[in-house]
């Protein structure tokens, strides 16, 4: 039964809802990493029979499925220890916080990220900021080498989400096992990537690695840590005296699908796709007149310096969301706290879903980067045509990438 028409004939007050959202999805192109669409397999499961069933009524298979998310996690993500028991990555943040460290404990992190996800007296540190240098705008890995020496962390954050270079993961784990320091990254937002291997895995390298499995992943909301086996128990007597006893079974179910179905040639060659649209969008937004930093992206990740802009980082994504073009804003760290720079984030993920090609990408960016130059009512007319055009002819979810079956049955459904 088509769950829509189910909403329809039942609620057509609450199907109105459903109908905007549709509309705001298909008619907009989003380079937010969070709102990149859920695979069908995920999306089906998580509406199918099992919401009727929970971890407390049925335990033993709730265990087994467990098991087999965590088994699959491992094999993904060649970690020697998996955990999937907390809803979202701020709690998954808390528990290794809680695990790894005590209060009044330094902290070194990359653009504070992390910072945020300390919430009470317990989780109290000092942090102290490592960030790209401010000419190169590069991370420089002697300078960060010299405060690790000088500050002996306790614990390293590399949570890259706004970076868009290759990380020197071997040269971070040298740097914290020199200084006593245990070290941490954070995949949320290059998770999929690095299990298609297109970046590479820091599991090898780090103690502890985790992410959310939504957004970038295209799974369920969950979170995941791998840890190295000797912290392990560590981290589940966290998870426990947190209270975080599992995920419903739907969730579990959902996620060793979306594992499942991440080991298909169609998988690999979107995250492929995803870096290929990144860089032709960063070129379209260099030849529109924006100054990207780092100079260039060989991730998911283009942002750009809005000093260039002729209007504020803020303005710039309220006028373009208006345009029907959804990003977000930041503030990236230097190494000197009297440089920061004011930045747009693009994430290539969501667009690269709905199929969009390189050369659309490119497009679109130049047409960005010069209405940003110059936000006057002609550049605008061409973005919101050439978004209407494009818009109009993406699925939500480009079936290329999908695993053949899937794909196969989606359309004998749509023909029945």
């Amino acid at each position: 039964m088509n769950s829509l028409n189910l909403v329809k004939n039942f609620d057509k007050e609450l199907y109105s809802y459903f109908v905007k959202e549709l509309e705001r999805q298909h008619a907009a192109i989003s380079f937010i990493p969070d709102e990149n669409s859920t695979s069908p397999i995920c999306a089906t499961i998580m509406g199918s029979v099992l919401v009727n069933s929970t971890n407390c009524l049925n335990l033993g298979k709730s265990d087994t499925l467990e098991n087999l998310v965590v088994s699959r996690l491992c094999k993904v993500f060649n970690a020697p220890f998996a955990s999937v028991k907390t809803i979202t990555i701020e709690a998954a943040s808390r528990v290794v916080f809680k695990a790894l460290t005590k209060r009044g404990d330094v902290v070194m992190s990359l653009d504070l990220r992390k910072k945020e996800h300390c919430n009470s007296e317990t989780l109290a540190y000092r942090f102290v900021n490592f960030g790209i240098d401010p000419e190169t705008q590069e991370l420089d890995m002697d300078e960060i080498e010299r405060l690790a020496n000088t500050h002996k962390p306790k614990l390293i954050i590399v949570s890259p989400v706004n970076y868009s270079l290759p990380i020197n993961f071997e040269r971070f784990a040298k740097i914290a096992k020199a200084c006593g320091s245990l070290l941490w990254c954070d995949l949320s937002q290059t998770a999929s990537l690095t299990a298609a291997g297109t970046l590479e895995n820091p599991m090898k390298y780090a103690d502890v690695v985790t992410f959310s499995t939504h957004g970038a992943m295209q799974g369920p909301q969950a979170a995941v840590i791998l840890c190295k086996k000797d912290l392990a128990g560590d981290i589940q007597r966290s998870e426990t005296l947190a209270g975080h006893n599992g995920l419903t079974s739907p969730q579990l179910c959902s996620l060793a699908a979306r594992l499942h179905e991440m080991e298909n040639d169609g998988f690999k060659q979107y995250c492929h796709d995803v870096v290929a649209n990144a860089q032709a969008l960063a070129a379209g937004l260099q030849a529109g007149g924006m100054k990207i930093i780092s100079g260039r992206t060989q991730s998911h990740l283009v942002m750009i310096d809005t000093k260039v802009c002729a209007i504020s980082a803020r303005g710039a994504q309220e006028l373009l969301a208006d345009l029907g073009v959804h990003v977000r804003i930041t503030q990236v760290l230097t190494n000197d706290p009297n440089v920061k720079f004011d930045a747009v984030r693009f994430s290539s993920l969501p667009a690269t879903t709905r199929g969009i090609t390189k050369e659309q990408m490119e497009k679109l960016g130049r047409y960005i980067g010069k209405y940003l130059t110059k936000p006057d009512d002609e550049n605008a007319s061409k973005i919101t045509k050439l978004v209407t055009s494009l818009t109009s002819t993406l699925p939500a979810i480009d079936r290329k990438y999908m695993d053949p079956t899937i794909s196969q049955m989606m359309i004998a459904e749509e023909h029945y």
